[in-house]
Protein backbone atom coordinates (compact mmCIF):
# COMPACT_ATOMS: atom_id res chain seq x y z
CA UNK A 1 0.00 0.00 0.00
CA UNK A 2 2.86 2.39 0.83
CA UNK A 3 4.18 1.48 -2.22
CA UNK A 4 1.77 2.04 -4.10
CA UNK A 5 1.11 5.71 -2.56
CA UNK A 6 5.23 6.74 -3.28
CA UNK A 7 4.47 5.75 -7.10
CA UNK A 8 1.58 7.35 -7.45
CA UNK A 9 2.73 10.80 -5.84
CA UNK A 10 5.90 11.21 -8.03
CA UNK A 11 7.60 14.44 -8.00
CA UNK A 12 10.26 15.56 -10.27
CA UNK A 13 14.05 14.87 -9.35
CA UNK A 14 16.11 17.23 -8.49
CA UNK A 15 20.01 16.41 -8.67
CA UNK A 16 21.99 17.77 -6.13
CA UNK A 17 23.62 20.72 -6.55
CA UNK A 18 27.18 21.30 -7.92
CA UNK A 19 26.56 17.08 -9.32
CA UNK A 20 28.76 17.58 -12.82
CA UNK A 21 31.25 19.07 -10.95
CA UNK A 22 31.23 17.72 -7.27
CA UNK A 23 28.88 15.11 -6.77
CA UNK A 24 29.80 14.82 -2.99
CA UNK A 25 30.27 18.42 -2.32
CA UNK A 26 32.42 19.28 0.83
CA UNK A 27 35.80 20.86 -0.89
CA UNK A 28 35.24 23.83 1.35
CA UNK A 29 35.06 21.56 4.61
CA UNK A 30 37.68 19.06 3.21
CA UNK A 31 40.13 21.88 2.07
CA UNK A 32 39.58 23.91 5.82
CA UNK A 33 40.72 20.42 7.26
CA UNK A 34 43.97 19.32 5.40
CA UNK A 35 44.89 23.14 6.35
CA UNK A 36 44.30 22.43 9.57
CA UNK A 37 46.58 18.91 9.39
CA UNK A 38 49.01 20.63 6.82
CA UNK A 39 49.75 23.61 9.76
CA UNK A 40 49.91 20.88 12.73
CA UNK A 41 51.94 19.02 10.70
CA UNK A 42 54.54 22.18 9.95
CA UNK A 43 54.87 22.77 13.79
CA UNK A 44 56.04 19.99 14.87
CA UNK A 45 58.90 19.95 11.68
CA UNK A 46 59.91 23.11 12.79
CA UNK A 47 59.82 22.05 16.37
CA UNK A 48 61.99 18.83 15.22
CA UNK A 49 64.33 21.08 13.00
CA UNK A 50 65.07 23.42 15.94
CA UNK A 51 65.59 20.66 18.21
CA UNK A 52 68.22 19.01 16.20
CA UNK A 53 69.55 22.52 15.35
CA UNK A 54 70.50 22.27 19.28
CA UNK A 55 72.32 19.22 19.05
CA UNK A 56 76.11 19.89 19.16
CA UNK A 57 77.82 17.89 16.28
CA UNK A 58 81.49 17.85 15.65
CA UNK A 59 82.70 16.24 12.39
CA UNK A 60 85.24 13.40 11.84
CA UNK A 61 87.64 12.85 8.79
CA UNK A 62 88.30 9.37 8.57
CA UNK A 63 89.97 7.54 5.96
CA UNK A 64 88.73 10.36 3.84
CA UNK A 65 85.05 9.92 4.91
CA UNK A 66 83.51 12.61 6.67
CA UNK A 67 81.30 11.65 9.18
CA UNK A 68 79.35 13.61 12.03
CA UNK A 69 79.19 12.85 15.65
CA UNK A 70 76.72 13.98 17.57
CA UNK A 71 76.83 14.51 21.29
CA UNK A 72 74.04 13.40 22.62
CA UNK A 73 73.34 10.57 24.93
CA UNK A 74 70.85 7.85 24.55
CA UNK A 75 68.52 9.14 27.04
CA UNK A 76 68.24 12.46 25.69
CA UNK A 77 67.97 11.31 22.31
CA UNK A 78 64.90 9.24 23.69
CA UNK A 79 63.43 12.02 25.57
CA UNK A 80 63.29 13.81 21.65
CA UNK A 81 61.45 10.65 20.51
CA UNK A 82 59.03 10.71 23.36
CA UNK A 83 58.49 14.27 22.78
CA UNK A 84 57.79 13.56 18.90
CA UNK A 85 55.07 10.80 19.49
CA UNK A 86 53.40 13.70 22.40
CA UNK A 87 53.46 16.61 19.40
CA UNK A 88 52.15 14.12 16.77
CA UNK A 89 49.28 12.85 19.20
CA UNK A 90 47.98 16.39 19.97
CA UNK A 91 47.27 17.46 15.84
CA UNK A 92 43.65 18.11 15.82
CA UNK A 93 41.87 14.51 15.61
CA UNK A 94 38.82 16.48 17.46
CA UNK A 95 38.44 19.30 14.76
CA UNK A 96 38.83 16.36 11.67
CA UNK A 97 35.96 14.27 13.63
CA UNK A 98 33.72 17.14 14.20
CA UNK A 99 34.24 18.30 10.52
CA UNK A 100 32.92 14.72 9.78
CA UNK A 101 30.27 14.61 11.47
CA UNK A 102 29.15 18.36 9.41
CA UNK A 103 29.61 15.85 6.17
CA UNK A 104 26.87 12.91 7.94
CA UNK A 105 25.14 15.36 8.79
CA UNK A 106 24.82 17.35 5.90
CA UNK A 107 24.34 14.20 3.75
CA UNK A 108 21.16 13.48 6.22
CA UNK A 109 20.09 16.82 5.03
CA UNK A 110 20.26 16.02 1.67
CA UNK A 111 18.89 12.69 1.75
CA UNK A 112 16.31 14.42 3.53
CA UNK A 113 14.92 16.96 0.62
CA UNK A 114 15.94 14.11 -2.00
CA UNK A 115 13.05 11.88 -0.76
CA UNK A 116 11.12 14.58 0.21
CA UNK A 117 10.83 15.67 -3.31
CA UNK A 118 10.72 12.54 -4.70
CA UNK A 119 7.18 11.21 -3.10
CA UNK A 120 5.16 12.31 -0.79
CA UNK A 121 4.99 8.93 1.43
CA UNK A 122 8.39 10.43 2.70
CA UNK A 123 7.16 12.69 5.92
CA UNK A 124 10.43 12.73 8.11
CA UNK A 125 12.07 16.06 8.88
CA UNK A 126 15.84 16.49 9.30
CA UNK A 127 15.55 17.11 13.07
CA UNK A 128 13.76 14.18 13.50
CA UNK A 129 16.04 11.96 12.09
CA UNK A 130 19.07 13.39 13.62
CA UNK A 131 17.96 13.54 17.39
CA UNK A 132 16.54 9.86 16.47
CA UNK A 133 18.87 7.05 18.71
CA UNK A 134 20.01 5.01 15.41
CA UNK A 135 21.54 8.23 13.65
CA UNK A 136 22.84 9.10 16.90
CA UNK A 137 24.55 5.86 16.93
CA UNK A 138 25.67 5.90 13.33
CA UNK A 139 27.69 9.27 14.06
CA UNK A 140 29.60 7.98 17.32
CA UNK A 141 30.73 5.07 15.41
CA UNK A 142 32.30 7.29 12.43
CA UNK A 143 33.76 9.74 14.99
CA UNK A 144 35.08 6.46 16.03
CA UNK A 145 36.85 5.54 12.25
CA UNK A 146 37.94 8.66 12.68
CA UNK A 147 39.99 8.79 15.50
CA UNK A 148 41.64 5.06 14.52
CA UNK A 149 42.75 6.51 11.76
CA UNK A 150 44.22 9.24 12.75
CA UNK A 151 46.15 7.23 15.65
CA UNK A 152 47.13 4.99 13.33
CA UNK A 153 48.31 7.66 11.41
CA UNK A 154 50.21 9.31 14.34
CA UNK A 155 51.54 6.20 15.29
CA UNK A 156 53.35 5.27 11.69
CA UNK A 157 53.88 8.89 10.98
CA UNK A 158 56.17 8.69 14.58
CA UNK A 159 57.60 5.65 14.04
CA UNK A 160 59.11 6.85 10.28
CA UNK A 161 60.45 9.88 11.56
CA UNK A 162 62.07 7.80 14.96
CA UNK A 163 63.46 5.72 12.20
CA UNK A 164 65.45 8.42 10.00
CA UNK A 165 66.48 10.31 13.22
CA UNK A 166 68.13 7.36 15.14
CA UNK A 167 70.06 6.02 11.53
CA UNK A 168 71.22 9.53 11.06
CA UNK A 169 72.63 10.14 14.62
CA UNK A 170 74.13 6.64 14.50
CA UNK A 171 75.31 6.32 10.99
CA UNK A 172 76.54 10.07 11.63
CA UNK A 173 74.49 11.32 9.11
CA UNK A 174 75.20 15.10 7.68
CA UNK A 175 72.41 17.18 10.25
CA UNK A 176 71.59 18.83 6.82
CA UNK A 177 70.78 15.93 5.00
CA UNK A 178 69.31 14.74 8.02
CA UNK A 179 66.77 17.53 7.82
CA UNK A 180 66.25 17.24 4.22
CA UNK A 181 65.50 13.29 4.90
CA UNK A 182 62.84 14.24 7.53
CA UNK A 183 61.42 17.30 5.36
CA UNK A 184 61.01 14.46 2.92
CA UNK A 185 59.26 12.46 5.36
CA UNK A 186 56.72 14.98 6.71
CA UNK A 187 56.25 15.53 2.99
CA UNK A 188 54.91 11.79 2.75
CA UNK A 189 52.84 12.22 5.86
CA UNK A 190 50.98 15.78 5.16
CA UNK A 191 50.06 13.89 2.02
CA UNK A 192 48.70 10.93 3.91
CA UNK A 193 46.91 13.64 6.25
CA UNK A 194 45.27 15.26 3.14
CA UNK A 195 43.97 11.59 1.87
CA UNK A 196 42.44 10.90 4.94
CA UNK A 197 40.61 14.13 5.85
CA UNK A 198 39.36 13.91 2.25
CA UNK A 199 38.38 10.11 2.23
CA UNK A 200 36.67 10.23 6.16
CA UNK A 201 34.67 13.61 4.85
CA UNK A 202 32.94 12.36 1.76
CA UNK A 203 32.96 8.91 3.20
CA UNK A 204 30.92 10.23 5.67
CA UNK A 205 28.76 12.30 3.57
CA UNK A 206 28.17 9.85 1.27
CA UNK A 207 27.60 7.18 4.25
CA UNK A 208 24.85 9.35 5.42
CA UNK A 209 22.67 9.31 2.43
CA UNK A 210 22.76 5.40 1.88
CA UNK A 211 21.66 5.08 5.97
CA UNK A 212 18.76 7.31 5.12
CA UNK A 213 18.06 5.65 2.10
CA UNK A 214 18.13 2.43 3.72
CA UNK A 215 15.80 3.85 6.44
CA UNK A 216 13.27 5.03 4.20
CA UNK A 217 12.84 1.54 2.65
CA UNK A 218 12.91 -0.28 5.88
CA UNK A 219 10.55 1.88 7.98
CA UNK A 220 8.22 3.89 5.30
CA UNK A 221 8.35 1.13 2.87
CA UNK A 222 9.43 3.22 -0.10
CA UNK A 223 11.01 1.22 -2.91
CA UNK A 224 14.67 3.16 -4.31
CA UNK A 225 17.75 2.80 -6.14
CA UNK A 226 20.77 4.49 -5.93
CA UNK A 227 21.69 6.20 -8.88
CA UNK A 228 25.54 6.71 -9.24
CA UNK A 229 27.40 9.95 -9.97
CA UNK A 230 30.87 9.99 -10.73
CA UNK A 231 32.97 12.17 -10.21
CA UNK A 232 35.05 12.84 -13.30
CA UNK A 233 38.50 14.08 -11.83
CA UNK A 234 41.67 13.41 -13.72
CA UNK A 235 42.59 10.52 -11.11
CA UNK A 236 38.75 9.35 -11.48
CA UNK A 237 39.34 5.22 -11.73
CA UNK A 238 37.78 3.83 -14.56
CA UNK A 239 35.73 1.67 -12.80
CA UNK A 240 34.20 4.41 -10.60
CA UNK A 241 33.90 6.24 -14.03
CA UNK A 242 32.44 3.32 -15.63
CA UNK A 243 29.41 3.36 -12.64
CA UNK A 244 28.25 7.08 -14.01
CA UNK A 245 24.43 6.57 -14.04
CA UNK A 246 23.55 3.39 -13.29
CA UNK A 247 21.16 2.97 -10.68
CA UNK A 248 22.95 0.33 -7.74
CA UNK A 249 21.31 -1.55 -4.76
CA UNK A 250 22.37 -0.75 -1.19
CA UNK A 251 24.29 -3.97 -1.04
CA UNK A 252 26.00 -3.03 -3.80
CA UNK A 253 27.55 0.02 -2.60
CA UNK A 254 28.66 -1.00 0.56
CA UNK A 255 30.46 -3.93 -0.94
CA UNK A 256 32.00 -1.84 -3.74
CA UNK A 257 33.70 0.64 -0.85
CA UNK A 258 34.35 -2.51 1.53
CA UNK A 259 37.16 -3.99 -0.84
CA UNK A 260 39.94 -2.23 -3.01
CA UNK A 261 41.00 0.53 -1.29
CA UNK A 262 37.76 2.09 -3.91
CA UNK A 263 36.39 4.59 -0.57
CA UNK A 264 39.75 6.02 -0.53
CA UNK A 265 40.14 9.31 -2.00
CA UNK A 266 36.93 8.80 -4.02
CA UNK A 267 34.98 11.96 -4.80
CA UNK A 268 31.40 9.86 -6.49
CA UNK A 269 28.24 10.08 -4.72
CA UNK A 270 24.98 8.70 -5.30
CA UNK A 271 21.40 9.91 -4.34
CA UNK A 272 18.24 8.04 -4.31
CA UNK A 273 15.74 7.13 -7.28
CA UNK A 274 12.17 6.38 -6.86
CA UNK A 275 11.46 2.65 -8.68
CA UNK A 276 8.12 1.26 -9.37
CA UNK A 277 6.73 -2.52 -8.96
CA UNK A 278 9.15 -4.01 -10.96
CA UNK A 279 12.34 -2.35 -9.62
CA UNK A 280 12.15 0.01 -13.10
CA UNK A 281 13.50 3.80 -12.47
CA UNK A 282 10.35 6.23 -12.27
CA UNK A 283 11.88 8.97 -13.52
CA UNK A 284 14.38 7.70 -16.23
CA UNK A 285 15.07 10.83 -17.86
CA UNK A 286 17.50 11.58 -14.78
CA UNK A 287 19.19 8.84 -15.20
CA UNK A 288 20.14 9.73 -18.85
CA UNK A 289 20.25 13.41 -18.18
CA UNK A 290 23.55 12.38 -15.52
CA UNK A 291 25.05 9.56 -18.18
CA UNK A 292 24.75 12.00 -20.88
CA UNK A 293 27.02 14.47 -18.38
CA UNK A 294 29.66 11.90 -18.72
CA UNK A 295 33.42 12.67 -20.63
CA UNK A 296 34.27 10.86 -23.64
CA UNK A 297 36.47 8.53 -22.81
CA UNK A 298 37.21 6.49 -25.96
CA UNK A 299 37.31 3.38 -23.69
CA UNK A 300 40.29 4.40 -22.14
CA UNK A 301 40.30 5.10 -17.98
CA UNK A 302 40.03 8.60 -16.95
CA UNK A 303 43.22 9.68 -14.77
Amino acid sequence: MTSSCACNAVKPHQLPRGWRKNPAGNVTRIKKEQRRLRKALRGVQSWLDDRIDRIPVQQINALHINRYEYLIDLAELERIVAELAVRLGDLPDDLLAEAVTAAYRQGTGDEVANLAALTSAYTREVTQVIQSDPWQRRVALIRSRVFEEMAGFESETGRDLRRVLRRAVEDGENPMALKDLLSERFSVAQSRAERIARTEVVGAYRRARWDEDQDANERLGIKTGLLWISAFAPNTRPSHAALNGEVVTQDFVRDFYSRDANGINCMCSQTSVLLDGDGNPVSPDVIERVKSAAPATDGVGIG
